[in-house]
């Protein structure tokens, strides 16, 4: 995963950055410091807590004939494995070709797939503020394979006016990031260096002394986000499910995740280099809502947790006769 780090430029380093020497550039002050490590943690913080909200909402509206998506005990065991790979696969790419080539397709790419996600997550906000009158035509996306009782669908995506607009606000966005571009070990700061894509938050340290002009980032990367914001999510889910109207799990892992980004900023500062977020983030995360279930005895509700089950198949019924079914047995 990414590391939080300093970094000038497009070096990285606790405050100096490896293309300047640290002796030919002042510190950063303490309050250019606190100011960017401040802001770097409320930036983590807002989108784990709205998402985490959203995500309760967003579960609630699915319908309940749709097929849960779901990931395995193979597909978790897997998954630092690809990431890894994933990381040193990139790290290689970036020390083999032209940096240059590389991030401009990963720039398209990356602009295409963010004003989509922007879009979606501003879209219902912004319908609050469309008048009743405004004409709202409704559109659909269709993409099939094949012919006949063989067809298939591949996309299927229904939109509307409002959606457009949205999508319109989002590109400007976009387009923005695309002429500006501001946003342990060699492989992790490399790879966060060199991909200019956004994959990481930072905040300038030096922006008080000096303005827009400031180059002496303080850097967090994306997955330190996102992989805990994930877990956090889902407890706060596991909180519903108790039916008891509190939501302990979600809170304590929240000031979880402060500790375990507090503990990261301190370890760098102290040690003046780029630490691995997720080091201290992961035995934060798990370790303090694990010892609360302890303390409540509901370790066990807490590992047989889940959200929902696919509907078993019942032999000779339709599925929304077997959708109807795994309602009764729930």
């Amino acid at each position: 995963m990414e590391e939080a780090a300093a970094h000038n430029g497009s070096a990285a380093g606790a405050g100096a950055g490896a293309g300047t020497p640290a002796a030919a550039r002042p510190p950063a002050t303490p309050e250019g410091m606190a100011l960017a490590y401040g802001s770097l943690v409320l930036m983590a913080l807002l989108p784990i807590f709205f998402g985490a909200l959203r995500s309760v909402s967003c579960a609630k509206s699915k319908n309940s004939s749709e097929m849960p998506e779901t990931i395995t005990s193979r597909d978790a065991a897997r998954f630092p494995i690809v990431a890894s790979c994933t990381l040193l696969g990139l790290y290689l790419f970036f020390k083999i070709f032209s940096q240059e080539y590389i991030n401009l397709l990963l720039s398209m790419y990356f602009f295409v797939l963010g004003i989509l996600a922007l879009s979606h997550t501003i879209s219902p906000m912004m319908n609050r503020f469309f008048p009743a009158n405004f004409p709202n035509k409704q559109y659909q996306l269709l993409f099939t394979q094949g012919s006949g009782e063989s067809k298939e669908e591949i996309v299927n995506y229904e939109f509307d006016t409002k959606d457009l607009v949205c999508l319109a606000l989002s590109s400007v966005v976009g387009v923005w990031y695309l002429l500006r571009k501001v946003f342990g070990t060699n492989v992790m700061v490399t790879v966060a260096k060199s991909f200019e894509a956004p994959i990481k938050l930072v905040f300038p340290q030096d922006l008080l002394e000096k303005g827009l002009e400031a180059d002496n980032f303080a850097m967090l990367g994306l997955g330190d986000i996102v992989i805990p914001g994930i877990f956090i999510a889902l407890l706060l889910r596991f909180d519903i499910s108790l039916k008891k109207n509190t939501h302990t799990y979600f809170y304590t892992s929240f000031v979880a995740y402060i500790f375990g980004l507090g503990l990261t900023i301190f370890i760098m500062h102290i040690f003046k280099h780029a630490q691995p977020a997720l080091l201290y983030l992961v035995p934060a995360c798990i370790g303090f809502p694990l010892l609360v279930a302890l303390a409540k005895g509901e370790v066990t509700e807490m590992f047989s947790y889940e959200e929902s089950s696919t509907p078993k198949e019942v032999p000779g019924a339709s599925k929304e006769e077997t959708t109807e079914a795994a309602k009764k047995e729930k």
